[in-house]
């Protein structure tokens, strides 16, 4: 194998796959990056074994072939040498020399063979998203996915596609997000659903800079391409738990409030907060709102008062005299609270152990966006 390349150019690529390249694995050729030399077309694949992924740069080629080369060896050469042009040459045993207009460095290289692949598959099903409407409904959702592991069916981003409508929802049981495309054209008149994985999702967002993308899939398998990046990854293979009965259909209590306000005051809230609970109690008025939170373990407490409109559909409530008492994880509502666009948002609430429902103050345009928050113990 021979090619030429600038410094920054690889550099750029190589860092599109470290983040997947495993710290610490019984497999020691996953340190490195599988290198692929076709004419001019260099693919790089790294893997964890679990999602694979791979990028296709132009480079000069001289001569064709394949080799796995240690990646963060290489992506620290190519980060010093950023302006310069860079001349690989790997002989026939894998030994790796970079040459520069003044300097020679060498590696040792594995055989290709070693290192493995994804199964590529033919059959699979195919939706095509642009890439604004996918990094968003992935960013607006992942943050709620559950994280324990023994609960496999919500370590992931549901992906629900229906003729009319695309739906994304994630939740860990104390939490819900969800999100839906009202004005979505379906390529084919069967709906489906898959569950992707946390990890593979973050590397979506990472790596996806608003391209459009191809999304295949089957009962176990996802390949996802954008740009010049083909991430492959297991689908969890678990059915989403049946959480629609979960979303209050009659929260009578609307709170408006500033999000900026809100979320101020529920950072600062924190501070004070058991670090364990991270309980914060609500005490709403028609006009205002009182937040507290406490630790009596490092004997700190905090309360502030913010503005904002409380009404009940019922109208028969008079929250000055009987203010509406409910408590949160702070964090919980503090992720519900960053991930809303307007400048003000709306909570509405039923009683102080019914879940609540945040959601903006005016919904984009084909999109009904909600964040669901379960309260916890007032105290």
């Amino acid at each position: 194998m021979k090619f030429s390349v600038k410094g920054d150019k690889l550099a750029e690529y190589l860092s599109k796959l470290n983040s997947v390249i495993p710290s610490r694995s019984p497999l020691p050729i996953l340190d490195n990056i599988l290198f692929d030399l076709k004419g001019n077309e260099l693919k790089l694949l790294a893997s964890d074994l679990e999602i694979f992924i791979r990028t296709t740069l132009e480079v000069e080629g001289k001569k064709d072939g394949r080799v796995a080369i240690p990646a963060r060896r290489l992506l620290d050469i190519s980060r010093t040498l950023t302006s310069a042009s860079l001349s690989v040459e790997v002989n026939d045993k894998n030994r790796i020399t970079i040459k520069t207009s003044n300097g020679k460095y060498t590696i040792g290289g594995e055989p290709a063979e070693d290192f493995p692949s994804p199964e590529e598959k033919s059959d699979l099903h195919t939706i095509n998203l642009d890439g604004h409407t996918f990094k968003r409904y992935l960013s607006k959702t992942i943050h709620a996915v559950n994280t324990d592991e023994l609960r496999r069916n919500m370590s992931g981003v549901l992906m629900d596609v229906n003729r009319n409508e695309l739906k994304f929802v994630a939740t860990d049981g104390f939490r819900l997000a969800k999100i839906i495309k009202k004005d979505f054209k379906k390529q084919s008149e069967i709906e489906e659903k898959i569950i992707i994985p946390l990890k593979t999702g973050q590397h979506i967002m990472k790596l996806n800079n608003n391209d459009d993308s191809n999304i295949e899939f089957d009962d176990i398998d996802l390949k996802v391409s954008f740009s010049d990046v083909e991430i492959y990854s297991k689908l969890i293979d678990d059915s989403f738990p049946s959480y629609e009965n979960v979303i209050p259909k009659d929260n009578d209590k609307i709170l408006k409030v500033s999000k900026i306000l809100l979320s101020d005051s529920l950072k600062r809230a924190l501070i004070f907060a058991d670090v364990i609970t991270k309980r914060v109690r609500l005490e709403i008025k028609s006009g205002s709102m009182e937040i507290k939170a406490d630790n009596p373990e490092i004997v700190s407490e905090g309360e502030e008062t913010i503005e904002c409109t409380f009404v009940s559909n019922s109208g028969s409530e008079d929250f000055d005299k009987s203010p509406f008492v409910i408590a949160f994880n702070a964090s919980y509502l503090l992720d519900a609270v960053s991930q809303m666009e307007t400048e003000e948002i709306n909570i509405s609430f039923g009683n102080s152990s019914k879940a609540a429902i945040t959601t903006p103050s005016k919904q984009a345009d084909n999109e009904d966006f909600i964040e669901l928050i379960m309260p916890v113990r007032v105290g």
